[in-house]
């Protein structure tokens, strides 16, 4: 015999979930545990839709302005090359074998500097091996 056999109380399956307040109050605690956790996610989800709607409206503001420019070249020149950096707009122009560089803000498209490399100066040293000429 074992000691399930000579017991008095029902088993499990002869309770009824109305019938015992422990099942009731392990009900309850669960409800209340969904309970939290669903709100817990709602308002995460509110969160994070709400962080793109900012981020979507306030990148329509900066994009709804387009700003043109020209860059007024003499005849003859050419222009060697482009790059953008940090903000920057770097243009790199050869006119008649002098060559030059034209910084640019990159949002409103002013001209912030220029850098003329004039021939002629000390010589640096080589980036990689050899000598200087």
């Amino acid at each position: 015999m074992t000691a399930l056999q000579g017991s008095n109380e029902p088993g499990i399956d002869e309770i009824a979930a109305d019938d015992d307040p422990r099942i009731r109050q392990v009900y309850q605690r669960l409800r209340r545990l969904f309970l939290i956790g669903g709100l817990t996610m709602g308002v995460g989800f509110l969160a994070v839709m709400s962080a793109i709607a900012y981020r979507v409206v306030k990148s329509n503001h900066a994009a709804a302005g387009i700003t043109e420019a020209t860059l007024p070249l003499p005849a003859g020149a050419r222009v060697l090359a482009t790059a953008a950096d940090g903000g920057r707009i770097l243009v790199t122009v050869e006119v008649e074998g002098r060559v030059s560089v034209h910084a640019f803000d990159a949002g409103s498209l002013k001209p912030v500097g220029r850098l003329d490399v004039v021939p002629g100066g000390p010589a640096a040293a080589p980036l990689r091996g050899g000598e200087a000429k």
